[in-house]
């Protein structure tokens, strides 16, 4: 595997914040997945540390290439940790079936789902979300709200209106949205279209 920050600079912006915050949302469910273990868990943390410090840090200064490096390997860390077996969750299942449907891009529904997600989770796992939160640097602030404002931070989109998806699409996805693995491991399990409206409505 070769990283290298200069191959990222004629990547346009929107492109590279967005798919930075996928790789967030990798890290960020890896971390609080059922399946998380001792092999995978310091991967999802310390690539959630290095992507939230690198990508504000990108969008200061786009010619910072230690920040870009830091990034990439932010990015290679939270992959590492998904495909080592803690997979992911409902932000990323619900994701799909935004792309899928609406041509939502794939880095764009992590900005919009992850923060809604993490809310919702909360009554199950907001203890654990705790360490997502110190990664970032804010031990007492909610990890959703934390990842929202890195959103905002970099200028994506971060509701479903915001990429004009009306409340009347909202059960259509919901109901897809059921087809796709990583809704059904979710850490609060998810039983049904119902669940995931809930989420949408948190998103919207």
């Amino acid at each position: 595997m070769v990283l290298d920050p200069r191959a990222t600079l004629n990547t346009p912006e929107w492109l590279l914040f967005c798919t930075g915050i996928r790789s967030v949302d990798h890290a960020v469910e890896s971390y609080c997945s059922r399946l998380a273990n001792p092999a995978t868990e310091p991967l999802s943390l310390q690539g959630l540390r290095l992507l939230s410090e690198a990508l504000p840090a990108i969008k200061d200064n786009p010619d910072d290439l230690d920040a870009r490096l830091r990034a990439q390997f932010g990015m290679w860390q939270a992959i590492a940790a998904s495909t080592a077996g803690a997979g992911s969750g409902a932000s990323h299942g619900i994701g799909y079936a935004l792309g899928a449907t609406f041509g939502i891009a794939h880095g764009h529904t992590s900005c919009i789902m992850l923060p809604a997600v993490l809310k919702w989770n909360a009554a199950v796992n907001g203890e654990r979300q705790k360490e997502v939160s110190v990664a970032m640097g804010a031990h007492d602030r909610p990890a959703g709200e934390l990842i929202a404002e890195l959103v905002a931070r970099l200028e994506q989109p971060g509701r479903l209106r915001a990429v004009k998806i009306g409340r009347d699409k909202l059960p259509e996805i919901a109901e897809r949205a059921m087809a796709y693995a990583p809704v059904r491991r979710n850490p609060r399990p998810i039983s049904g279209p119902d669940d995931v409206m809930e989420i949408l409505e948190l998103a919207y």
